[in-house]
């Protein structure tokens, strides 16, 4: 009995320092801090586009529906739509961006600036977020949110139900690229 208590804990132990050390969290963290890495910016406001599928919009149900679907990727980087809910009147629309890091160097999408002294900036402006339905017409959407780290969010007023029955295509225009190298 106290080996496997002794495993247990050693187990734990490795996980812990897994996720401190080599986890795409903690490489990321590294970059934006500069402990360790060095970054520097490749392009700004990459537009992401991504169709939201009608079968993930819960018209009938007050219910949050948990979705967790990659709607976009790259090399490094995916964004993911990880929930859709009613909320009053309104559709809330809840997406994360979760990275595969390499730990020498690579690329990362985020959506924040990252600034000198390590710390982030964000941006976030209604016209960062363009929505249109499945014909090409633009969809009205009063509401964009960030936050916290790089999960972001947008609402559709019930006056535009009829615009995403059949799904509707998603222009995000925020997103930053960034080159990160590890310091030798």
């Amino acid at each position: 009995m106290p080996l496997l208590f002794l495993l247990i804990i050693l187990v734990m132990v490795g996980i812990f320092i897994y996720n401190e050390q080599f986890s795409a969290d903690a490489i990321k963290k590294k970059i934006i801090n500069q402990e360790g890495y060095t970054f520097e910016l490749q392009e700004e406001n990459i537009p992401v586009d991504f169709f939201i599928k009608s079968e993930w919009i819960p018209l009938s149900s007050e219910e949050p529906l948990i979705i967790d679907e990659v709607v976009y990727t790259d090399d490094q980087t995916s964004v993911v739509l990880t929930e859709v809910m009613k909320r009053g009147r309104r559709f809330n629309f809840s997406f994360d961006i979760k990275y595969r890091l390499k730990r020498d160097n690579g690329n990362l999408l985020v959506n924040y600036t990252i600034n000198p002294d390590g710390g982030t900036k964000t941006k976030n402006s209604i016209d960062d977020l363009q929505l249109f339905d499945k014909n090409g017409n633009k969809i009205e959407t009063n509401g964009i949110g960030s936050g916290p780290d790089e999960i972001f969010g947008f609402d559709i007023e019930p006056g535009e139900y009829s615009s995403i029955t059949d799904g509707f295509y998603v222009r995000y225009n925020v997103l930053n690229k960034y080159s990160y190298k590890k310091i030798k």
